[in-house]
């Protein structure tokens, strides 16, 4: 009995540790996304141009660093929506106000 208790108790303290580790990427992702909607307007096209150069490079190197590790397919889709809306938005801003 003793036994099941200490298994309970691992178990417990992995889901508290995990998550304490999912609300550390939810406050990451919500402070990111803010300063990407505060910072994207103030860019000028030739900024915009170079921040579209670099995030690409920047997103290239970390999928390349990747490429040996298994992970789940809601990663992958996840890192290319979030990737395209962002590439996206760096382009529609750049095109309206050309």
């Amino acid at each position: 009995m003793n036994n099941v208790k200490d298994v309970v108790n691992q178990v417990v303290e992995l889901v508290a540790d995990n998550a304490k580790k999912m609300a550390v990427l939810g406050a990451r992702t919500m402070v990111l996304g803010k300063f990407h909607d505060a910072v994207l307007p103030h860019l000028t096209p030739l900024q915009r141009v170079e921040v579209i150069g670099s995030f690409r490079q920047g997103i290239e190197d970390a999928m390349s660093r990747m490429d040996d590790v298994a992970l789940p397919a809601e990663y992958h889709s996840t890192l290319l929506d979030l990737t395209n809306g962002i590439l996206a938005g760096l382009g529609e801003e750049f095109a309206t106000r050309q």
